[in-house]
């Protein structure tokens, strides 16, 4: 079983490895379970309400492609901030309860993140199984003319 100490208990001070496993946490497997995406956040010079885009986003039936292009666009700037926080645990002078805020506000960015791109893929997925559709009924109407000629 892992070290199941916790990472943010501890001295201010944090070693290479301390920095390594709040990185770490920042991936593990289920990160996102019990966070709350961010009401308000700043990307690049604009402040974005993300909670309401998200939620938005992921409650419509069907996106178009320049939703679906935005909220890509989107998830990519929040991979970067994201990426930005790891640099400063793993980099930065920061203190370990910095460092734990960063992890957490991370993770409830990947969340954020994964929320976008699994909506998109649904999309993908509803449009692939609409075109096996057509095909299938493609196939049938060949079949079925093949057989009364």
């Amino acid at each position: 079983m892992p070290d199941v100490k916790d990472v943010c208990q501890g001295p201010p001070r944090l070693s290479r490895e301390d920095r390594d496993k709040i990185v770490s946490r920042i991936h593990s497997l289920l990160f996102w379970v019990g966070e709350v995406i961010p009401q308000d956040i700043v990307v690049g010079d604009r402040k974005v309400n993300l909670r309401d885009i998200v939620f938005d986003y992921i409650v419509r039936d069907s996106h178009t492609e320049e939703e679906r292009r935005e909220a890509e666009t989107l998830a990519r700037l929040l991979d970067d901030k994201i990426k930005e926080m790891e640099r400063e645990i793993k980099h930065g002078d920061v203190t370990r309860a910095k460092a734990c805020g960063l992890m957490n506000e991370a993770r409830s960015l990947m969340r954020a993140v994964d929320e976008l791109r699994s909506t998109s893929e649904k999309d993908d997925q509803i449009k692939y199984r609409e075109l096996m559709g057509k095909v299938e009924d493609a196939k049938r109407w060949q079949e079925f003319l093949k057989e009364v000629r």
